[in-house]
């Protein structure tokens, strides 16, 4: 079984969620692991919505085959607004991770809401008050790339957020999202610090980093 050879897989499996992340997508997958850390989330994501979606009967769950082609404006629009969301608490300077009860009113619509947070959300009272977050925060930053990488100018985003420590995972999600495809994105990184993009296996995942 790939979990019990590959010690990379092993060693992401010390973080609880991640494990369970991990485990999930191999049993969907009949065995098989994605390649790279992107694809993972990816696919755990896909997977989180159709068990919403199984557990609303609201339609098939065979029919969501791919994050960019959710089959209805009742999934599709409260992902959008998650994804935002967990986009513009990341940016802040103070990056938000937990939400009261008001922040996500005035953040999320009703849709979001009524979808339950597409199972993305977590809630807990502390000291009587309802409060919200992502399920892990590497969650909230996949969520915040899939963002940038859909309607964000990422030349922009890198610029702003390049030395980040806070938005350092988020860029390398969004570095697999856009496989460095777009224009602007790649004469960012020639110019302003003359990268090159190489390919390695980052904890048993190909992943592209840079190096001068």
């Amino acid at each position: 079984l790939d979990v019990e050879v590959r010690g990379d897989v092993q060693s992401l499996c010390y973080i609880p969620l991640v494990c369970s992340i991990v485990i999930l997508v191999y049993r969907k997958e009949n065995g098989k692991l994605p390649t790279t850390l992107t694809q993972l989330y990816e696919n755990f994501i896909l997977q989180t919505i159709r068990r919403y979606v199984k557990k609303t009967q609201f339609t098939e769950p065979d029919q969501i085959n791919s994050l960019h082609h959710l089959p209805s404006p009742v999934i599709s629009t409260p992902f959008q607004e998650m994804c935002k969301f967990a986009y513009l608490s990341l940016k802040e300077n103070n990056p938000r991770m937990t939400f009261s009860l008001f922040q996500v009113q005035q953040s999320l619509n009703e849709s979001v809401v009524k979808a339950d947070y597409l199972g993305l959300m977590t809630t807990f009272t502390v000291y009587g008050e309802k409060s919200y977050q992502f399920l892990h925060l590497s969650i909230q930053e996949f969520l915040a790339a899939w963002w940038i990488a859909m309607y964000e100018k990422t030349e922009k985003v890198f610029n702003d957020h390049f030395n980040d420590d806070h938005f350092r995972m988020c860029l390398r999600f969004v570095s697999g999202l856009t496989h460095l495809e777009h224009e602007d994105y790649k004469q960012y990184f020639n110019k302003e610090v003359d990268l090159q993009c190489k390919r390695k296996l980052q904890f048993g995942f190909e992943a592209c980093y840079h190096s001068r």
